[in-house]
């Protein structure tokens, strides 16, 4: 059993509570938004391995394509249709590629470096509770690679002219907006 050497006198009766529905955004793009209880946040988590956030996706929106290298995610739904695509090696260095929906109630487990990204199918938000097993999660997404490594390094990886790459939008940090139907382009 693993005793808290911390004083007694420091714990109050907040100690081990948080209001991850009243904290303020940690990110918001597009009116959706990403509130974390994390090690800094809720210090009590602090040397347990763990944090939570809520992620609220408007109709339509994409989480874009990500992966954290330093924790696995169990996403539960609590509401709207969400779809997941994931990509990573299964025990045989072969690659895995999955497309998962889920709705409310139901969970996803994405192994730790998995790429994966997610969108919202629903009509209404879509909002889900994420469990990582660190308390300091990272997080590198597709935009966020492109600026950082550039053009030239992509398009020798895809056999393309660089030129390909420079009208690519990378200030979708994190989420991307709905395209619309009639031109496919974000609204």
């Amino acid at each position: 059993m693993k005793r808290n050497t911390a004083s007694s006198a420091a714990v109050s009766a907040n100690t081990f509570k948080f209001d991850l529905d009243r904290a303020k955004p940690s990110i918001t793009e597009y009116g959706n938004t990403i509130r974390e209880a994390n090690q800094n946040d809720f210090p009590v988590l602090a040397g347990n391995g763990v944090s939570f956030f809520t992620i609220t996706m408007k109709s339509g929106a994409l989480r874009v394509p990500h992966w954290h290298p330093n924790a696995w995610e169990l996403d539960y739904c609590v509401a709207g249709e969400a779809r997941f695509w994931l990509v990573g090696p299964d025990n045989a260095r072969k690659t895995v590629k999955q497309v998962v929906d889920i709705r409310p109630g139901q969970i996803i487990f994405i192994p730790q470096g998995w790429f994966h990204a997610i969108k919202n199918l629903g009509t209404s938000d879509l909002k889900l509770v994420l469990t990582f097993n660190s308390g300091m999660p990272t997080d590198i997404g597709i935009p966020v690679g492109l600026n950082g490594i550039g053009n030239n390094v992509f398009a020798q990886a895809f056999d393309v002219s660089p030129d390909v790459f420079n009208h690519f939008n990378e200030s979708n940090k994190f989420f991307a907006p709905p395209l619309t139907k009639s031109t496919g382009r974000k609204s």
